[in-house]
């Protein structure tokens, strides 16, 4: 479908010139290149503050797998390879700043935008050296054998480089250079009138741009102004594109592309009770929101932030915070990996209930909608939840934490642990009551008995007796955890749990550090007699440690990340 094939296309561009930037960012209500924006673009990321530009490529764009990696299937035409051998050097130059900047051309520091006109991608970058930024350019098309079609569009000359089939629709690489700021975009000639190239290249400007609006004020209001770059989806856009003709510049491309080859689904979404039932829709979900925060000091590089969901369904909201539950606080810099869940089990039965029938509510008259609603069924999922969670009434949320492992390799059969510290926690309002029904199920723990006071239990023997490992394991309970674990940290941390109220926290935390994962994994490796696969090896070998949460609150739902990399000397 052509359609397809040219949102697959806007797809790859914004892979390939956006991938690899999360970048970073004072107020730019006067910067020049948010006035080249148009504020109903449907997807923006820009920055606040300059970043530095080798410091960050050169820590962040490390841990990155090559380019090439990702298109090892295709059978790239000359002009691909250009542009993935482009990409690729960008990150490959960063070896040290003036490799970088001889490569790339920009300024020390950098404060780009990448935005969407309908679904073509624009990314813009500031330069420094125009000179060295084309020297590369043609460097790469004789290592590549591409070639450009060299062209003008008012004042702006710029390069065209075919990036589809000679049998294909025309989709084009545009790469510009005008008043110090490189411009990269696609350019389809189909498009017609709704083709936005001189907007892209500024020949024309937007009839109400990004930085004339209060679109950055509104996310700062909201969400604080600690971030250093804002980013948004705007399914509204999106939504009004593809059902509502002529509303909007994607609207305009879509229109063009149906009178080319007609897409009976897009005429489907188009007829008009899909178009007030999706709009419907969309102003519940209005936009997903990007925010991130980079620092770099104390040879360490930080970006930490969100991507928030943005919903004004208070039903469902609502409905969701209900079953957050218990979880610990992490502390992914010390362990290996640690993952856990916050889940108000009691609650969760009604909380489901409340979604399905919030969902099941509205009768749609958009085909479409009504299939989808049908195929949900008609019985609610709720009463069997229940069923379900009667076994472990009560639960708050369960917590792992790997601190520290090693092996005696001697007994290659028999591996024993040299070292284990771990620590494994489950909350509830009865702990008790949920180790009892553990019993029942297993009945090689019949013979624990733990008392509720919070003191450590041996179960170092029951463990070698069942199993044949020899490692020291101790087991703490109390009125509302109950703490599984070895090695002194995971001691001295199981206190701090059992201390702890069962206060909702969130519902999803998982951590992992990189290269002490690695060891893990070459340790299991090496016991196997195998190799770690290099794709894993190559991603893990990056001095980082990562957090990801996911909860919900009255915005919608958060995904929160703080990645950490040491800096390598």
């Amino acid at each position: 479908m052509l359609v397809k094939k040219l949102l697959l296309a806007s797809a790859v561009a914004v892979a390939a010139v956006g991938g690899y930037y999360y970048t970073t960012g004072s107020d730019t209500s006067t910067d020049a290149l948010l006035g080249s924006i148009p504020a109903d673009s449907p997807l923006v990321v820009m920055q606040t503050e300059a970043y530095d530009h080798f410091e960050y490529v050169n820590t962040m764009g490390k841990s990155q797998q090559s380019l090439y990696d990702l298109f090892a299937d295709f059978d790239l035409t000359a002009e691909q390879d250009f542009m993935v051998a482009y990409l690729d050097g960008y990150l490959q130059s960063a070896v040290d700043k003036k490799t970088f900047k001889a490569y790339s051309g920009t300024p020390d520091k950098v404060k780009p935008v990448f935005y969407t006109l309908g679904m073509i991608p624009v990314y813009k970058i500031q330069l420094e050296d125009t000179a060295a930024f084309w020297n590369t350019i043609d460097q790469t098309e004789q290592a590549t054998g591409a070639t450009h079609q060299a062209t003008k569009l008012g004042n702006i000359d710029y390069r065209r480089y075919r990036l589809s089939d000679e049998n294909g629709e025309e989709i084009n690489l545009v790469i510009a250079v005008h008043d110090n700021v490189a411009t990269f975009t696609l350019d389809f000639p189909l498009l017609k009138e709704a083709n936005p190239l001189k907007l892209a290249l500024g020949v024309e400007k937007p009839q109400k741009a990004f930085a004339d609006s209060d679109i950055l004020s509104g996310l700062q209001r909201k969400y604080g102004k600690q971030y250093s770059s804002y980013g948004y989806l705007d399914h509204q856009e999106i939504i009004k594109g593809f059902t509502q003709p002529a509303s909007n510049l994607l609207a305009r491309q879509v229109d063009i592309l149906q009178e080319y080859n007609p897409e009976p689904f897009i005429e489907e979404l188009r007829e008009p009770n899909c178009q007030s039932e999706f709009a419907t829709i969309a102003s519940h979900w209005p936009r997903t929101v990007a925010l991130t925060h980079y620092q770099a000091k104390n040879d360490q590089v930080n970006l930490d932030g969100q991507i928030v969901l943005e919903s004004t369904n208070k039903v469902i909201i609502n409905a969701i915070q209900s079953i957050r539950g218990f979880m610990p606080k992490m502390s992914a810099q010390d362990s290996i990996f640690e993952f856990g869940f916050g889940l108000d089990v009691a609650k969760l039965a009604p909380a489901i209930n409340t979604i399905w029938q919030d969902i099941q509510q509205p009768t749609y008259q958009c085909d479409f909608l009504a299939e989808m609603q049908q195929e949900m069924g008609s019985e609610n999922p709720a009463a069997m939840l229940s069923m379900g969670s009667s076994m472990v009434s009560g639960m708050k949320g369960m917590h792992f934490t790997l601190n520290d492992v090693a092996l005696d390799l001697q007994k290659p059969y028999s591996p024993q642990f040299e070292k284990l510290d771990f620590l494994f926690t489950l909350s509830a309002e009865n702990p008790i009551a949920l180790l009892q029904t553990a019993q029942m199920f297993i009945p090689q723990l019949a013979q624990l008995t733990i008392q509720p006071n919070g003191n450590p239990v041996d179960l170092s023997a029951l463990l070698k007796s069942e199993t044949g490992v020899s490692t020291p394991l101790f087991a703490r309970l109390n009125d509302k955890h109950l703490a599984l674990y070895a090695g002194e940290r995971s001691s001295t941390n199981s206190q701090s749990v059992l201390a702890s109220s069962l206060e909702a926290q969130g519902l999803f935390q998982f951590a992992v550090n990189a290269p002490r994962v690695l060891e893990l994994m070459e340790l299991v490796a090496e016991m196997q007699g195998e190799e770690v696969p290099e794709d894993i090896s190559a991603g893990l070998n990056s001095n980082a440690v990562s957090q990801i949460t996911f909860d919900v609150n009255d915005h919608g739902f958060v995904l929160g990340y703080d990645h950490n990399v040491k800096t390598k000397k």
